[in-house]
């Protein structure tokens, strides 16, 4: 309906133009005598005279495109849909087989994805029945979003994953170093010899190529990038992923 909306508009901009131009006095340039109705000349000057409808028609044009843009990335969303949805090799809490799935692309080097993090976790103690799928990326540190990527699933293996992301997205010492990570690991207990083991393993590396792949095939640009049972929660606060839960439910 949205669109058939803004095509009448579209439509109603250029009847008014031609309008316009049928009672106009300007004089078209010569057109060949099997040419007909108004000419693109016409159609040009009275949008010189008339600013606003070409304003009007850029708005609509937007629109459209947005509006495009939204069904492209919707139709990406469901072919890869049970990729999206997907808990293997990765980080989750809740019910495996929850009615409804949060899915977070997450960069631990990212400021935003910081200041999500207590959303996330609040959502987390507020919806023991849903499903939060964390899929970490690395692309905003070259350096440490990689290692730090890695020891997420690392810390994962020995069930401590929740622990390692709280304390690594509140961590306010300075820079985030390889030594900080390491460090963070053993303070919430984890093997240190079985998580240096799973941070360099194949598996580990698997996993995050994995989820790299994915988020090209369904174009994920920039993180935090949440999903409530594939509909996109764009918020740095929970109260609009709590909504797209209820409303989910």
């Amino acid at each position: 309906m949205k669109n058939f909306s803004i095509i009448l508009s579209t439509v109603a901009i250029i009847l008014a133009a031609v309008a316009i131009v049928s009672t106009c006095k300007c004089k078209a340039p010569v057109a060949p005598a099997a040419t007909s109705g108004v000419t693109a000349e016409q159609i040009a000057e009275v949008f010189k005279q008339n600013p606003k409808l070409i304003v009007e028609a850029q708005q609509a044009y937007a629109q459209i495109q947005r509006e495009e843009a939204e069904k492209a990335a919707l139709a990406r969303l469901q072919a890869h849909a049970a990729e999206v949805n997907s808990d293997e090799d990765l980080p989750f809490v809740g019910p495996k087989d929850a009615k409804v799935t949060i899915v977070e692309f997450f960069d631990f080097s990212c400021g935003y994805c910081k200041r999500l993090a207590p959303a996330m976790e609040k959502i987390i103690a507020d919806n023991p029945d849903v499903k939060v799928i964390f899929k970490p990326v690395a692309f905003v540190s070259p350096k440490m979003s990689p290692y730090q990527a890695k020891a997420g699933i690392a810390a994962n293996k020995q069930g401590k994953f929740l622990e390692f992301y709280s304390k690594v997205m509140n961590f306010k010492s300075g820079p985030m170093t390889e030594e900080n990570i390491n460090d963070i690991a053993k303070e919430i207990g984890v093997d240190m010899e079985q998580f240096t083991k799973d941070l360099e393993s194949a598996d580990t590396q698997k996993a995050l190529d994995k989820v790299a792949n994915l988020t090209r095939a369904i174009q994920v640009n920039g993180v935090p990038m949440v999903f409530v049972n594939l509909k996109h929660v764009s918020t740095l606060t929970p109260e609009p992923i709590q909504e797209a839960i209820n409303a989910a439910k």
